[in-house]
């Protein structure tokens, strides 16, 4: 039943297509023909036409079917035998590959023995070749050795020092070696050889030199050699200099030599060349009889002696040195050492021994300390100014950086600092300029006490500068910033004690003295070495941060990406701001927080004088014109009275730099108070007009000529008021209506109407006022008609 069910269901459907695929037939032959013939009934003709060429054709459709159709079966039946063919291929490959395996395991398990057996033979051979390998390098040592031997026992010196360099080149061959036995014996060869060498070589050596009179010491000057006797000694020197320096060992090999490896190197170098070596042994000999046990030259309390020997021994060989060693070590292929530097090194070596030796002692004495850490700087600085020895090259400042040494050195300097800080604010003279009486060396008005501090804060500065790394920098400049911030403190307790009275006592010394530190700062933070202070800080900074957050994010990697990113941008901030902006900031604060209050006070004291200025009766006033000369008002001379006293003592007591920060705004509020308070309160008649002028432009005006050319700039609204009440009757009536009409009357002209009053004020050179401002001041004129 539901099969019937489902077949009559589907006939209706299909009933239902066709239906529907005819009706969509005839839909088309009507737009077909509707579109060839359109309205015209005459070419119905055309019909037939059309039925003629739709069955042809439909013939040649067919017949492509047709044919179509013949042709696939054959290709199907094409393609299935080719399957077949190509599945028989496989089935006899497949049958070869199972048949190929069995033969190869089957030959693997026949040769497994022969293979396991040639392996083992083959590790034999490889055996056999390192013992070979192995009796090759002790043929060759021992042949080596065996030479230098022959050639010691014949007194042939070059040769034994020529092969002793071949042996020295083996065993530096050979330190990558993973026969470890084998390193120990060739070293041990060569150490052997070595000493024989040395010891044949130095003693030698040592004749010579002792011939020249070498060590060039006052104790121990003998008559010099005569001309032959000195070309002789030379040349033999020559030649012993130039073994001596063959026989040098590697670098590899020189810590193994305990007998003569020196243990006091300095930080970033290498061992002396042996030649020079022995020159430094009487020296060194010299200095530990002098200045170790128990001699008296052996005091603590005295560093200088050992130093100032030092320095005796470098200036009295240098001679020596430049004019017969260092052709030595040219013609020796040695061009890249300089003699004089390997020999002060030599002895710095001695000298930081004989400091690190002391220094522990030291630190229970801070006098003692100070006094050797002083010595030490000016041995340092005159070793490098005054005896050629660069900068590029370790010194024994690197002994006072030991931890412990360190932190006592900047407490001492700490210590000292306050102590100095507090004797120079208690002098007497704190507070003066030393170059008072000199007017062109006191421009800026520094008092005594600010230039000493300054002064202290520079020669720390000066001090720490030489040592070697910029972390032991940035601990001292900590200090100075310290110290810096400490005085601080102190100037505003003095200021607390001053500010009852600024223009009296010490304020305006301390306002310079604040603003010299501003400009000394300022000029530091653009010195190089500050600056690179300042880069490696934030370097330091970020590196911090950089690593924190990697420990508190765990790790992963895109975390790490994110992080690196940030660390990227970071770089460009390192080279934005100084170390001093901080403190910088703060001194900035405290000098314009005490020019203002100095300011108020002034102008507080103006005020207080000028209550006459300000009431006086300026709309009955008599035109000036009926004067025979005009006269500034009895009023405003009191003002301006004050203002000049006040002007001429902040000229003396203050220097150039606060002087014009004060004097403009000293002008700046004067005329906002004239403006304000006189101005604005106030009626003109014509004569107060005139008259307010006069007093302007022939009073308050040239006091502040003495700082500048044009001062009626510094009083714009008070100059242009003068200006707008001192206009004729006529134009001032015209340029009020205008005033009035623009900002009272709804404009009718757009941006020309609100341009036009701006325009008329410009015309008649009024900048500052705006054109509400400008109607109220003509409006103050009584003498004109009201609206």
């Amino acid at each position: 039943m539901a099969t019937k069910a489902e077949s009559s269901g589907s006939d209706a459907e299909l009933d239902i297509k066709n239906k529907l695929s005819l009706s969509d037939v005839k839909e088309n032959v009507r737009n077909l023909i509707d579109a060839e013939i359109g309205d015209d009934v005459k070419s119905l003709s055309k019909v037939k036409d059309m039925l003629a060429s739709a069955l042809q054709e439909k013939r040649r459709l067919e017949q492509q079917l047709s044919a179509v159709s013949s042709a696939t079966p054959s290709r199907i039946q094409s393609a299935l035998r080719e399957a077949e063919l190509a599945t028989g291929r496989i089935d006899s490959l497949a049958a070869s590959h199972k048949k190929t395996r069995r033969d190869v395991q089957s030959h693997l398990n026949q040769v497994e023995p022969y293979v396991q057996q040639l392996d083992d033979l083959t590790k034999q051979v490889q055996e056999l070749e390192k013992c070979m390998e192995y009796m090759k390098w002790l043929a060759m040592v021992e042949q080596l050795s065996s030479e230098v031997h022959s050639a010691i026992s014949a007194n042939a010196m070059p040769s034994a020092v020529q092969q002793f360099a071949n042996l020295a080149q083996v065993s530096e061959a050979l330190q990558d070696s993973a026969c470890i036995n084998l390193q120990d014996f060739v070293t041990s060869t060569v150490l052997f050889w070595y000493q024989i060498l040395k010891d044949k070589l130095a003693s030698e050596f040592d004749e010579v030199v002792k011939a020249l009179a070498w060590p060039f010491v006052a104790a121990a000057i003998s008559m010099p050699p005569t001309v032959a006797t000195q070309k002789e000694l030379r040349t033999r020197l020559a030649t012993l200099f130039g073994q001596l320096l063959k026989l040098q060992l590697p670098e590899i090999l020189a810590a193994e030599d305990k007998a003569s490896y020196d243990s006091t190197l300095l930080p970033g170098t290498r061992q002396t060349v042996l030649p020079l070596q022995l020159l430094l042994q009487p020296l060194r000999k010299r200095f530990r009889y002098h200045f170790h046990g128990k001699k008296q030259t052996n005091s603590l309390d005295k560093p200088e002696w050992y130093f100032t020997q030092v320095l005796n021994w470098i200036r009295d060989h240098n001679d020596f040195l430049e004019g017969t060693i260092q052709p030595f070590l040219d013609t020796e292929e040695y061009a890249h050492i300089n003699a004089k530097t390997e020999f002060t090194r030599g002895l710095l070596q001695v000298v930081a021994a004989k400091l690190t030796h002391d220094i522990p002692e030291l630190l229970f004495d801070e006098q003692l300390l100070s006094h050797t850490i002083d010595e030490l700087l000016l041995f340092d600085k005159e070793l490098r100014s005054n005896y050629g020895y660069p900068k590029s090259q370790p010194g024994c400042l690197h002994v006072l950086t030991a931890p412990a040494c360190f932190d006592k050195w900047i407490m001492i300097e700490k210590a000292f600092a306050v102590q100095k800080m507090d004797t120079i604010l208690e002098s007497s003279m704190a507070w003066c300029s030393q170059y008072k009486d000199m007017a062109d060396a006191d421009e800026l008005k520094v008092p005594e006490c600010v230039e000493s501090f300054m002064t202290l804060i520079l020669v720390i500065t000066e001090r720490y500068r030489c040592l070697p790394s910029p972390t032991h920098h940035l601990r001292f400049l900590e200090l100075q910033l310290d110290l810096l911030d400490d005085f601080r403190v102190r100037l505003l307790q003095l200021i607390k004690l001053e500010s009852g009275n600024p223009l009296a006592g010490r304020y305006a010394a301390i306002l310079n003295g604040a603003n010299y530190i501003i400009g000394v700062l300022q000029e530091w933070s653009e010195q190089v070495f500050f600056l690179q202070l300042q880069y490696f800080n934030k370097e330091q900074a970020t590196m911090e941060s950089f690593n924190s957050a990697l420990e508190s994010l765990g790790g992963s990697s895109h975390d790490i990406s994110k992080i690196s990113k940030g660390f990227d941008e970071s770089q460009m901030d390192m080279l934005e701001g100084t170390v001093f902006d901080e403190i910088l900031e703060l001194y900035s604060h405290l000098r314009d927080d005490m020019t203002a209050k100095l300011e108020q006070t002034i102008i507080n004291d103006i005020r207080g004088g000028s209550r006459p200025f300000q009431k006086e009766k300026w709309f009955s006033m008599q035109s000036p014109k009926d004067y025979i000369s005009p006269a500034l008002s009895s009023t405003v001379c009191i003002l301006l009275q004050t203002i000049k006293e006040r002007l001429q003592q902040i000229e003396e007591q203050l220097c150039q730099t606060v002087l014009k920060s004060l004097w403009q705004g000293l002008a700046g509020k004067l005329n906002k108070f004239v403006y304000e308070e006189v101005i604005l309160v106030n009626q003109f008649n014509e004569g107060g007009a005139l008259q307010l002028q006069y007093d302007m432009t022939r009073g308050l005006f040239p006091l502040f000529g003495q700082f500048t050319q044009r001062p009626e700039n510094y009083f714009k609204d008070v100059k242009e008021s003068c200006l707008l009440l001192n206009l004729k009757a006529g134009s001032a009536i015209l340029l009020r209506d205008l005033l009035y009409q623009s900002i009272h009357e709804k404009p009718s002209k757009g941006i020309q109407q609100k341009e036009a009053p701006v325009s008329a004020l410009h015309d008649i050179g009024v900048y500052r006022l705006s054109p509400r401002a400008a109607e109220i001041i003509l409006n103050l004129r009584t003498d004109w008609p009201k609206y």
